[in-house]
């Protein structure tokens, strides 16, 4: 099971990697896979301004480059992350509803597997998003509606799991 899970771990970084069209210091890479759907997304931030991090899907309006494949490897990212579900499935494994990959240009890996099944929560996918990048992108919202929404979080889940 290890050397499955770490095949796909390369091949969603060498994807991701592919994605991103300018040098690069660090990425997040985000997939919640359930078994009706889900979605993947990533940050990452360069040399120059590493405080700041640059949302995939922001890519295609920032670069000269084909929607259509910019597209089909968003697609691969997903089909790679439910790829790498089916694996725990199969191992009879606890099944994960999300999980993040952090990948530093020196090859540092870190994985993080979120058993919490946000599709049956009250957080909507932006407020996930505002959850998911104040935990890894350290990112802290600056209007009241979002730091109620990161103080109810953090009372419900004092853990953090997300």
């Amino acid at each position: 099971m290890e050397s499955q899970l770490q095949e796909i771990y390369q091949e969603i970084a060498e994807t991701v990697n592919n994605m991103i069209p300018e040098e690069w210091e660090k990425f997040y890479f985000y997939a919640q896979i359930s078994e009706t759907g889900g979605g993947t997304y990533f940050f990452y931030n360069c040399p120059q301004e590493q405080e700041y991090y640059h949302y995939s899907l922001d890519i295609p309006d920032r670069f000269p480059i084909s929607l259509t494949e910019f597209n089909k490897e968003k697609e691969k990212l997903f089909d790679l992350s439910a790829k790498l579900r089916n694996i725990f499935k199969e191992h009879n494994q606890e099944l994960w509803y999300s999980f993040t990959m952090g990948l530093d240009r020196e090859g540092k890996l870190s994985i993080s597997f979120d058993y919490t099944d946000w599709f049956n929560t009250d957080y909507d996918f932006n407020e996930q998003l505002t959850l998911w990048e104040f935990k890894y992108l350290n990112n802290i919202p600056e209007d009241e509606e979002s730091k109620e929404l990161i103080k109810r979080y953090l009372d419900e889940y004092p853990h953090n799991p997300i």
